[in-house]
């Protein structure tokens, strides 16, 4: 959990969470502000986000919107049971987060036409898109970095039937103004997470108090984990919380940098 001034940030679901919390590969953040609706990041890949949500005392019937930061299983595979709670969420997501996903040959997506029915669909199509009062989203961050690119294992079936390399421009990333700085919270970062830092401080022209997410470095080398995680450092960001994808190596790196 993660508390700031205004903001309240609880860790639903990830990886590498303890008992008597339940963990899964998957990622989703609740978010509280003084005043304001509560808002959902993802929602992990099963019902644990809900299970740690009652834990821990967390109503989600006081969610209004949730955020899908891409179509992948593990963070919008929890939408079908929130189905259960008699309520119409709204779901914020880019269009290209319904398209099939694999990696390799498995199938990674989810099935979005047996859920759509129970949700109100709200599809993102500005650059930055504010949710409620300095709460944005935004995507397809420019690819700018060199060594911190799209894994090239992952496919997508476009809308003409093809497989082709997945762009990940259904990717959308959430920040949270908080007057002086700001949050800025990622699902996987596929897009890479020195290109999302980077856009992200062309676009709000604030210093990142708090970086929270994942970094998708589980699988890359050391020496490409090393020049991320340099370039992290480079961007004077007040606290990194890496979840999820980042892996053991960058967690451990970025640890020293806290």
């Amino acid at each position: 959990m993660s508390q700031s001034y205004l903001t309240n940030i609880t860790i639903l679901c990830d990886d590498r969470l303890s008992f008597p919390l339940f963990s899964e590969h998957g990622f989703s953040v609740l978010i509280e502000r003084r005043g304001e609706e509560a808002l959902l990041f993802d929602t992990g890949g099963s019902d644990v986000f809900i299970k740690n949500a009652k834990i821990l005392g967390k109503d989600l019937t006081k969610v209004e919107n949730i955020v899908i930061s891409h179509g992948h299983y593990d963070h919008a595979g929890g939408l079908k049971y929130l189905a259960k709670f008699d309520k119409k969420y709204k779901v914020y997501l880019r269009r290209e987060a319904l398209l099939p996903k694999y990696s390799g040959d498995r199938f990674t997506g989810i099935d979005w036409d047996s859920i759509k029915k129970d949700f109100d669909f709200i599809f993102v199509e500005k650059d930055i898109e504010e949710l409620e009062k300095g709460i944005y989203i935004f995507g397809s961050s420019p690819l700018r970095s060199e060594f911190n690119s799209i894994d090239p294992n992952f496919y997508v079936i476009n809308e003409k039937g093809e497989k082709v390399k997945d762009k990940f421009e259904d990717e959308l990333s959430l920040v949270i103004d908080e007057g002086e700085g700001i949050i800025l919270i990622t699902g996987c970062a596929h897009r890479g997470i020195v290109n999302i830092v980077d856009d992200t401080l062309n676009k709000f022209n604030k210093r990142i108090n708090l970086l929270i997410g994942g970094f998708h470095l589980y699988k890359s080398s050391e020496e490409k984990v090393k020049k991320v995680v340099d370039s992290l450092k480079g961007f004077n960001i007040g606290k990194i919380l890496p979840y999820h994808c980042t892996g053991e190596i960058a967690i451990k790196l970025l640890d020293l940098h806290n």
